[in-house]
């Protein structure tokens, strides 16, 4: 190698990644020694602050959470006001009695029946009068 070793293979050098190229030039290279030693020393500071700094208690106050009453209140009334309007609308959804239904059945079936019945559809009626006004 010609150039020295950049930071990122001094880090790789230190986690244990590195080939025989940079272990040659760690051989050769007093300033890249000298580099990999202050990078160590830096390291080797950090850890021990870590080690010497205690670790602030952390308390956790169970913090009792209650929902004040007149939201209970409110939503007591809005599921009094919201019952009755749910039941109605359920009844009026509920199913027809069978004469009903059958007379709904009649009425569709009369109204397929005259729209089948029809000698030209409904859209061209206006022009079949037109034409019958004018063949006499």
């Amino acid at each position: 190698m010609n150039s020295h070793l950049s930071s990122e293979q001094l880090c790789h050098w230190l986690a244990g990644e590195h080939g025989p190229d940079e272990e040659q030039h760690l051989g050769a290279c007093p300033a890249c020694r000298a580099e990999l030693c202050d990078f160590q020393n830096v390291l080797a500071g950090f850890k021990s602050s870590l080690e010497q700094s205690p670790i602030p208690a952390v308390s956790y106050s169970r913090v009792r959470q209650t929902l004040p009453r007149w939201i209970l209140a409110t939503a007591a009334l809005a599921l009094l006001v919201a019952a009755p309007v749910y039941w109605n609308a359920r009844q009026q959804r509920a199913p027809q009695p069978a004469e009903d239904q059958a007379k709904s059945d009649e009425l569709l079936l009369e109204r397929i029946d005259a729209s089948l019945s029809r000698s030209v559809p409904s859209s061209m009626e206006p022009l079949m009068q037109l034409i019958s006004k004018e063949n006499p």
